[in-house]
């Protein structure tokens, strides 16, 4: 996944699409799931604890931790589990479905007979601290009511980008407890703070916002024109 960070600060690695096209692929996230690289860290969710666990020392994420979500950093994939360790792992780009998109049915066989275990689609994204460090962050998850958070929100973004509305939200983690077949789970909350503009994004990341202007979706102060010297 790409650098979060570098994009915000103006790096070309990431899908250049329209915002029209980005909006239809983020609202239908996920409808054809079933037909790390270095530098992020990764967070992962226990839906047996409600616990996060951030990077490679599984630390506890500060719970008034700021993240921003990067639309174009949408991932979707498969992730095979066996004896509660995940063996097989596929993943792409929401953006390039059409292309690299794998049927389950071309999924390779693991030898996988416990109850549970066997290959499960997931959703993901990639999120960046606002603490001044901008942290890349890649989450993804694969339990049911794991990807129906974070599909929620990912739709919510295709549609507000759909509309020409601040699309990109600034979140902090929660979890909620909830009962499933008479057994009690957790599953993650990630509350919006604010949706902002790609254009505040880059501010921000250039130095040139606050913390708290970007919060209050203030727009990018305009830079003078330089004076062109006789």
């Amino acid at each position: 996944m790409s650098d979060l960070t570098s994009y915000m600060k103006g790096a070309s690695n990431l899908p250049a699409i329209s915002d029209e096209v980005a909006g239809q692929a983020l609202a239908t996230v996920g409808e054809d799931v079933t037909t790390g690289s270095g530098g992020i860290d990764f967070l992962t969710f226990s839906g047996k604890s409600g616990a996060y666990a951030l990077g490679q020392r599984k630390e506890t994420p500060d719970p008034d931790q700021l993240y921003l979500v990067e639309p174009l950093s949408v991932v979707e994939g498969w992730v095979c589990w066996k004896k509660s360790k995940p063996v097989g792992r596929y993943e792409w780009s929401i953006y390039k479905r059409d292309e690299l998109a794998i049927p389950k049915s071309d999924l390779e066989d693991h030898d996988v007979t416990a109850d549970g275990d066997g290959w499960k689609p997931s959703i993901g994204f990639g999120m960046a601290t606002l603490d001044g460090s901008g942290t890349p962050v890649k989450f993804s998850l694969n339990s049911v009511s794991g990807r129906n958070v974070l599909g929620d929100l990912i739709k919510e973004i295709g549609v507000r980008q759909l509309n020409k509305e601040p699309h990109l939200p600034i979140v902090t983690l929660g979890a909620e407890q909830f009962e499933a077949q008479d057994k009690v789970n957790w599953k993650p909350v990630l509350d919006v703070e604010a949706w902002v503009t790609r254009k505040a994004c880059e501010a921000y990341f250039a130095g040139d916002m606050s913390d708290d202007d970007l919060l209050d979706g203030k727009a990018p102060k305009k830079k003078a024109a330089k004076r062109k010297k006789k």
